[in-house]
C-alpha cells in the first residue's frame, strides 16, 4: 500500500477500511434488540413487545458494518413508518430492510421479529373468555432481488398415550405437548399466523387453557380420552393440515411430548418442500 493509499484509509471511517483478512462475511448484524410495535389491522391497533434480529452480508474490502445504521433503520420505521408499515409484521420487516438499504450497502438482508400473540379463546363448557399466549416469529429475507418470509409459531396442548390406554383397559398417562411449526415461502403467499396456530391446536389430543372451571376441566380430559395420540400422530396431523394450505415453500414441524412417566421427552419431526 502506498503512502497516499494509507492516508486515504486513515481518513475513512474505521468500518470502511480494509480488513487484515479480506474475506466476505455471510451474516453480520444485531440480535435481541427489544422494542415496542404497533400494528393496525381490522380497524384496531395492537401493541406488541418485540425482539428483533437484523443481519446483512459484508464485502471482503470492508472491515465492519455501521451498526448504528441498522438500529436507526429499525427505530425510524417503527416510530415514523407509513400506515402500510403497520399493516403486518411482514410489511414492517420489508420496510426496515428497504430503509436500511438507503443507509448501508448490502446484497442479502434478513430480519426476524419475535413476539407473543394473545388470542381470545373461550372455555369449552362455561364459555369463559381467556386470552391465550402464542410465541411467534416473522422473518423477511431479501436475496438476489427476491423476497421470502419465514413464519414460525409455537403452541402448547395435551397428548394421551394410545398404548397405555389399550394395555390398562381405559387408563392412560397424559402430558403437556408442544408444536413448533415453521413455514418458508415467497412473501406474496397469504398465510395468517392465526391459521398456523389453529393447525397446531387441532393436532393435539386436546388444547390447553389458562383458565378452566370444573366442567371445563372435565370436558378437556374427556376430549383427550376420545382422541389419544402419540407424538408421531401429532406431527403427522400437523403436516396434513399444513399441506392443505397449498403454498409453495418449505414446512418444518417439531412435536415434543414432555413425558409424564419418563425422565426424557419424546420428539417427532417432519420437514418437506411443497412445489
Amino acid at each position: 500500500m502506498t503512502e497516499v493509499q494509507a492516508l486515504r484509509q486513515q481518513q475513512q471511517p474505521t468500518q470502511d477500511r480494509l480488513p487484515k483478512v479480506k474475506e466476505s462475511i455471510d451474516r453480520v448484524g444485531i440480535a435481541g434488540l427489544r422494542t415496542g410495535l404497533r400494528l393496525c389491522g381490522r380497524g384496531t391497533e395492537t401493541c406488541y413487545t418485540a425482539e428483533i434480529d437484523l443481519f446483512i452480508d459484508l464485502d471482503p474490502d470492508r472491515k465492519g458494518i455501521h451498526m448504528s445504521r441498522l438500529v436507526e433503520s429499525i427505530n425510524d420505521v417503527v416510530s415514523k413508518g407509513s400506515r402500510k408499515s403497520r399493516e403486518s409484521f411482514e410489511r414492517l420487516g420489508m420496510d426496515i430492510l428497504n430503509e436500511l438499504r438507503k443507509r448501508h450497502k448490502y446484497s442479502k438482508g434478513e430480519i426476524t421479529i419475535k413476539t407473543t400473540l394473545f388470542l381470545r379463546r373461550h372455555t369449552p363448557v362455561t364459555n369463559k373468555p381467556t386470552d391465550e399466549p402464542y410465541d411467534v416469529s416473522i422473518g423477511v429475507l431479501f436475496k438476489d432481488d427476491e423476497v421470502f418470509k419465514n413464519l414460525r409459531v409455537r403452541a402448547i396442548g395435551n397428548t394421551l398415550c394410545p398404548h397405555s390406554l389399550e394395555t390398562t383397559k381405559g387408563k392412560a398417562h397424559v402430558q403437556r405437548a408442544e408444536l413448533d411449526l415453521s413455514i418458508e415461502a415467497p412473501i406474496k403467499e397469504k398465510i395468517p399466523l392465526e391459521e398456523l396456530i389453529a393447525i397446531c391446536e387441532n393436532s393435539f389430543s386436546s388444547p390447553t387453557f389458562t383458565v378452566l372451571k370444573t366442567d371445563d376441566e372435565a370436558a378437556v380430559v374427556e376430549e383427550m380420552f376420545r382422541n389419544p395420540k402419540f407424538v408421531e400422530d401429532v406431527a403427522r396431523d400437523c403436516y396434513r393440515q399444513a399441506k392443505n394450505l397449498k403454498f409453495k415453500g418449505r414446512v418444518r414441524i417439531r412435536a415434543t411430548s414432555f413425558e409424564s412417566i419418563h425422565k426424557h421427552n419424546a420428539i417427532s419431526e417432519i420437514e418437506r418442500v411443497f412445489e
